[in-house]
């Protein structure tokens, strides 16, 4: 549930690159990694990068990134005919276009946002700068790590993603990664962060089979994330534990989930339709949509020192806000009725929401309007959690300002307890909502945070698995 904005590229969530009609070879020739600089007259420089390769369906896909904005994975549609390439970025009027040289090593770029050109040139490179905060592995020798791709058969999407393994020939016990809201890449990033990465890590060195995958329609990943649901995200994780029950070195009855966030709600779900052994929350949502979204809409705002009355405007505004989402069932008029929220307000009110809101995250006009967020937001993940019949293990931060842990692990609990369901929990002191050790757990607190999971959560979670796989 992490809401983040960038300076240029701030209304781009993400890009999907297409090769319509034109020849493999053309496209091959861009294929790779490509980097360049961008100077905005009286604003800042940016790096920015593509990289170009074959989606999980075999197609021709790509990434974009804004480096300095730490916007590392982000989408578009492409076409490259007679050496010129095109980019165009599917949410946004933003497009780059330009000339791909005799050698193949440059292109003469310009990148475009509205009436606004700039010269993006941009040069081959052997892989884009990384940002390695201290947790992000680097060598990786002690186990092995393959990029993996397997089908969702329900609408036949094909989902890419990253395994790793013990170096041996044994069945292990197995673990599956999955993200919370928004289109993740399948390290979770976050401002330099690789959560599930430095997750995989620890757990395989622990003896632990783990996958990690892009969501639909993110990386390398084929489908469109703009077009899924819970239910997508749900059937997608059916097909990655289909997977690993197949795979050499899984033992097929010790599969696990691990979900963060939205990602735990997915994780309950998927967990009804496709038989595991058990289920981690971290941060995972303990009640219904809508009343975990009023509950973070003060929040979020109360971490960044927003006042008790502040936070009091903004719970009613998001009440109507919500209301209003909820009983306009065309998508239209949800959102000419949404924005005529925004437009009405008057005063204090309207500057209160302004200043702690100002459209961001769930409050957003585009957002709420689509049918896929009217949808959602009449979810409630207790009606799955109610439906296990397999050990869980509950973590949350104190800190944590999006999902806050004492209503949510309840939550989960009360839930549990009453269909006698074998689970611990913990709520970690200091720790925010991405199991940072945080200050004051605001969400914009956590590109400044070196650590990117506390080690006494990673210490849990090995624990308990290791429990269940005796």
């Amino acid at each position: 549930m992490l809401n983040r904005t960038s300076v240029i590229l701030t209304t781009i969530s993400w890009l999907t690159f297409s090769s319509i009609a034109f020849a493999q070879t053309q496209i091959k020739d861009a294929q790779g990694a490509w980097l360049g600089t961008m100077s905005i007259p009286n604003g800042p420089t940016l790096r920015v990068g593509v990289e170009v390769f074959k989606r999980a369906n075999n197609e021709w896909g790509a990434n974009v990134a804004s480096l300095d904005q730490m916007s590392r994975y982000m989408t578009s549609d492409i076409a490259l005919q007679n050496n010129i390439l095109t980019v165009q970025l599917r949410e946004a009027p933003i497009k780059i276009t330009g000339q791909l040289s005799a050698d193949g090593k440059t292109i003469a770029a310009e990148f475009t946002q509205g009436d606004n050109h700039w010269a993006l040139p941009l040069s081959k490179v052997t892989m884009l700068p990384q940002i390695n905060r201290a947790q992000t592995p680097t060598a990786i020798t002690t186990y092995n790590e393959n990029e993996v791709r397997y089908v969702n058969s329900n609408d036949q999407t094909w989902l890419s993603g990253t395994l790793t393994t013990p170096k041996d020939n044994l069945r292990h016990p197995a673990v599956m990664l999955i993200a919370g809201s928004g289109p993740n890449q399948r390290d979770s990033y976050h401002n330099g962060h690789r959560p599930f990465k430095v997750l995989a890590d620890y757990l395989t060195k622990q003896g632990f089979v783990v996958l990690r995958a892009d969501k639909r329609g993110v990386y390398q990943s084929a489908g469109q994330f703009k077009e899924g649901d819970v239910h997508n995200f749900a059937n997608d994780t059916q097909a990655a534990i289909q997977f690993l029950k197949t795979h050499d070195q899984v033992d097929a009855n010790r599969i696990f989930l691990i979900g963060h966030s939205e990602g735990s709600f997915i994780a309950a779900m998927a967990a009804t339709i496709e038989k595991v052994q058990g289920v981690i929350s971290m941060a995972g949502p303990g009640m219904s949509t809508l009343d975990i979204l009023l509950l973070q809409d003060q929040t979020e705002p109360a971490a960044k020192g927003a006042t008790k009355a502040e936070t009091d405007v903004l719970l009613k505004f998001s009440q109507t806000f919500y209301r209003t989402v909820l009983s306009t069932t065309d998508e239209h008029k949800r959102k000419l009725e949404l924005q005529a929220l925004y437009d009405n307000l008057t005063g204090s009110r309207a500057e209160i929401v302004n200043k702690w809101v100002a459209q961001q995250g769930t409050l957003n006009v585009n957002l709420a309007a689509s049918n896929t967020f009217y949808l959602w937001l009449q979810q409630n993940p207790l009606d799955y959690w109610a439906k296990l019949a397999i050990p869980a293990l509950l973590l949350n931060g104190d800190k944590d300002s999006q999902v806050p842990a004492q209503e949510n692990i309840a939550g989960l609990a009360n839930t549990l307890k009453n269909n006698k369901i074998s689970y611990q929990q913990y709520i970690l002191p200091g720790l925010n909502h991405m199991f940072q050790d945080a200050q004051s757990g605001a969400n914009d607190e956590y590109a400044s945070i070196e650590e990117t999971i506390n080690p006494k959560a990673l210490d849990i979670i090995g624990q308990w698995l290791k429990q269940q796989t005796k």
